[in-house]
């Protein structure tokens, strides 16, 4: 009789308990709390009863009330203490059915997703029972006449059973999946007894369980096919985060025009929106916006295969970006395209390209025969000189090897040179070599070799000199040598003869170099006490025109008679006219010697214009002049002062010769500098009283000049101060038509533009109404001249002649000077510096300083400049010091308005 097989139960695996003990301790003390509430509330309605109805109580009925009253309150005490727990248990009621609902939600799911596995799949708990399990495992096992009983069929009663029921081989292997160690993977392959194979994989869970996989791998195809499947979803991960981490864009299209697959790279490099790029979107359409729209795509019947590129390009986008765009086709009529940034390496190629241009040009334009050999003798470079002496272009050099080019005689000759710049020596040696139908040349030639960076010798460059005239002409010199020496030992007699005689002629020469010296050492000593004089005198011959300039200027400013204001007129313009005299002379003087240095620097040359026409356009003006200036944002490097100095000749020669119309001051740019020019309408210079104009004391047509009268050094200290800095100077004249005249001033650098905004004659005085103004000068009549002068431009003043005053007198402190006029040249060795240092040190401030001066040295301008104090020189012009004096007091109000 057959035993039977027992019968398989499946039971469904009950729900594991949530509840903790200290949540079972809260409800029995919730229970508790009740019960004694309850009793309490009893005890409640019976004392009530009795107090209300008096059943048996001998006692005070207030009393009783009192009591029944204070239990109530008592009830009501634990009934409030109560409350909290009775939420906390809700509380946790509620949680508990929630975390019952997710258990259960959460095990369908688990169930639902074992159910998908194709293989046999069961879990064991930490004692090795069954946990759960998929119906593919139970069938099994049901088939197979088991019962598994969830919760207790254990792992090794499964075991038992399969050896019992004769499911298994008793041959069983078992190997450790590498890869794996720390969680003990292992599968094991089982060998059925009706010729199947199952590959068990088992692995421990984080609590001590055990997951168990059964796979039939009887089918080595099925099995084979699974390898392989996974296996090309490893690589389709790998290719994916390859793709990722590529610096290339890739984009791949199929041959109905979709984008299959593609890398971030490439949606950046192509600038599209990341949510625009999808798969099976048509790649025109996506790229239809974008700069790569015009790229080829491949044409159906197309004689491109696999493999070809249909597209390769550079392509600049709009942001300045460079792709390196590549189009390949695929199989299926598709194409991939890769895209690189190509940005970096196009504008250093381009650098490249740029650089080698101008080696190119340098070494074409060098006389000298250069060219470079690697180290497999081809030339690699020639310059000019080298295929002129060859008579081949350089493309029929480079490339060939030094036999073909040289020749094999020539090479010859240079073979053992050739070895040592290989060895890594710099070898020089001197050849004769000819070329084609040319004569042979001596030539000079130095190899140099060329190291790698591992010090190994790839090469050599070759510097190549055509020596043959010097050769010559040291042949001819050798041979007048040897004439010479027969000549000279003909006459050495003749020579011996006259020895006595040429030595003194040496003593003579000898006293005569000495007489030299001294009178050089004179010479230097009366030119270093010229320019003594001429410092001293143009102070001194300058200092009483300056105060009889300043009492004129303020006699004009009083309130005469018309005959008393037409002789000050002509007092101002006789005064003018000896300022300018002077002024003329010492310049000349300061030229000839020497002394005059430039100190160029960048400046506007509209803020140089905008200057000259506010000073000049008032005296144009007066005798009935229309000038006018062409703004322009020109920037020059020049010595603005000695410039200016042209410039102001220019203008005022153009004033004097112009009877009537109109003077235009602008420039003219050129790619060499900028021409300033002065325009005038007036009566014009012959052609051949051009040269003549800067001579000194030339003056042309005095007749037709206006009533002011000079020296005629006005163009010739032009002529000379332009030397000095170095510009040209030109000049071209129209008889009875007018003259211009220029002067060319190189290009500076450019700076930060600022804007000047135009002041109104009439404005100039109004900042200066009341200001407080110190006037420094050793000479008391330059004091009282400038203190008349500013009362009249309504200013408070306060004049000192010395350093001693400043320091010792506090007057300076209690007037609080807002503006400080001083003068350079004071008594005792001492100089304006040192009274501005003085007053700035008292006040504890510094204050705006105008420093006026007869000195033009350059180390005075520098020491004011970088002081910030503006120089004027002697003789000041009132106008000029008025429009100065105005702009600084303007500025401060500014700064003081802006800072309250």
């Amino acid at each position: 009789m057959s035993e039977s097989k027992p019968r398989i139960t499946i039971q469904d695996a009950a729900p594991e308990a949530t509840e903790e003990t200290s949540l079972s301790k809260l409800q029995g003390q919730i229970e508790a709390l009740l019960y004694e509430n309850s009793k309490l509330k009893k005890i409640n309605n019976v004392l009530t009863q009795r107090v209300e109805m008096g059943w048996g109580n001998n006692s005070d009925p207030y009393r009783s009330f009192e009591n029944a009253a204070m239990v109530a309150d008592k009830i009501k005490e634990h009934t409030r203490q109560l409350q909290p727990t009775v939420q906390e248990l809700e509380s946790a009621v509620v949680q508990r059915e929630e975390a019952r609902q997710d258990s259960e939600r959460n095990l369908h799911l688990l169930q639902d997703m074992i159910e998908t596995i194709p293989e046999f799949y069961v879990m064991f708990d930490p004692q090795r029972c069954v946990l759960m399990a998929n119906s593919r495992f139970l069938t099994f096992w049901r088939d197979a006449g088991v019962d598994v009983v969830v919760g207790e069929t254990q792992f090794a009663d499964l075991q038992k059973q399969a050896v019992k029921l004769g499911l298994l081989d008793p041959s069983i292997r078992v190997r450790e999946i590498k890869g794996f160690p720390q969680q003990k993977m292992q599968e094991v392959l089982l060998k059925m007894t009706d010729n199947r194979w199952l590959r068990m994989t088992q692995r421990p869970t984080s609590e001590g369980g055990l997951v168990v996989i059964y796979t039939d791998v009887s089918n080595p195809e099925k099995s084979s096919e699974l390898r392989q499947d996974k296996v090309l979803v490893d690589q389709a991960r790998m290719l994916q985060t390859t793709l990722k981490s590529m610096s290339l864009g890739v984009a791949l299209v199929n041959g109905d025009g979709l984008l299959e697959t593609w890398n971030p790279k490439f949606v950046e490099l192509c600038g599209l929106v990341e949510d625009s790029v999808n798969r099976h979107v048509n790649f025109e359409t996506l790229l239809a916006d974008s700069e790569l729209s015009h790229l080829p795509k491949p044409q159906p019947g197309s004689s491109e295969k696999a493999g070809d590129v249909i597209y390769f390009g550079e392509l600049t986008l709009a942001n300045g970006v460079v792709l390196l765009v590549r189009r390949h086709c695929i199989y299926g009529g598709g194409f991939l395209d890769t895209y690189a940034d190509y940005t970096d390496r196009f504008y250093k190629q381009a650098a490249l390209r740029e650089s080698e241009h101008r080696i190119r040009l340098i070494t074409d334009a060098l006389p000298a025969m250069i060219s470079y050999v690697n180290k497999d003798l081809i030339y690699e470079f020639v310059n000019k000189s080298f295929e002129d002496w060859l008579e081949r272009p350089r493309d029929q050099i480079c490339g060939k090897s030094m036999v073909e080019v040289l020749g094999s005689s020539n090479y010859s000759a240079h073979q053992s040179y050739i070895e040592g710049a290989l060895g890594g020596r710099t070898v020089n040696f001197d050849v004769t070599q000819g070329a084609g139908s040319k004569e042979n040349r001596e030539f000079h030639k130095t190899f140099i070799p060329h190291f790698a960076a591992d010090r190994t010798v790839i090469g050599f460059f070759a510097l190549e000199q055509d020596i043959t005239a010097q050769r010559r002409t040291a042949q001819a010199l050798q041979q007048a040598y040897e004439y010479m020496e027969k000549r000279v030992n003909a006459r050495t007699h003749e020579i011996s003869a006259i020895n006595l005689k040429l030595r003194q002629e040496i003593e003579e020469r000898h006293q005569v170099e000495i007489n030299l010296i001294e009178a050089k050492q004179m010479a230097d000593d009366a030119n270093e006490s010229k320019t003594r004089f001429l410092a001293a005198a143009s102070h001194d011959l300058l200092q009483p025109m300056n105060a009889a300039r300043l009492f004129a200027t303020v006699l004009k400013e009083q309130d005469l008679s018309q005959e008393a204001h037409q002789l000050v007129d002509s007092l101002g313009y006789s005064l003018q006219n000896v300022e300018a005299l002077i002024t003329s002379l010492v310049d000349i003087s300061k030229l000839e010697a020497g002394v005059v240095e430039p100190a160029p620097e960048t400046l506007r040359v509209d803020d140089l214009l905008h200057k000259l026409a506010a000073e000049y356009q008032p005296q144009a003006e007066k005798i009935g002049l229309r000038l006018h200036y062409v703004p322009s944002r020109a920037v020059i490097f020049s010595d603005s002062q000695l410039l200016a100095r042209i410039l102001r000749n220019f203008i005022a020669n153009a004033i004097r010769y112009t009877p009537e119309g109109k003077l235009l001051l602008g420039c003219r740019r050129h790619e060499y500098g900028v021409e300033i020019q002065v325009w005038d309408t007036g009566i014009g210079i012959e052609e051949s009283k051009l040269g003549e104009i800067f001579l000194e004391f030339s003056r042309i047509d005095q007749a037709r000049t206006r009533t002011d009268k000079g020296l005629g050094l006005g163009l010739a200290i032009v002529d000379r101060i332009s030397r000095v800095l170095g510009h040209g100077v030109a000049v071209r004249s129209w008889p009875g038509k007018g003259s211009c005249f220029s002067i060319t001033v190189p290009y500076g650098q450019e700076l930060t533009p600022q804007i000047v905004d135009p002041i109104e004659l009439d404005a100039i005085g109004l900042p200066m109404r009341d200001a407080r103004i110190l006037v420094v000068d050793n000479d008391f009549e330059i004091c009282d001249g400038m203190e008349a002068l500013l009362k009249t431009w309504r200013c408070n003043v306060l004049t000192a002649q010395s350093v001693g005053t400043l320091r010792e007198d506090d007057a300076v402190v209690d007037f609080a000077p807002q503006l400080m006029i001083a003068d350079y040249h004071l008594d005792d060795n001492e100089t304006g510096l040192q009274a501005i240092d003085t007053v700035q040190s008292r006040l504890g401030k510094k204050i705006p300083v105008v420093l006026i001066t007869a000195d033009y040295s350059n180390e005075l301008r520098k020491a004011a400049k970088s002081a910030g104090y503006v120089l004027l020189n002697k003789p000041v012009q009132p106008l000029k010091l008025k429009m100065l004096l105005s702009n600084f007091l303007r500025e401060s109000k500014s700064q003081q308005g802006a800072a309250s």
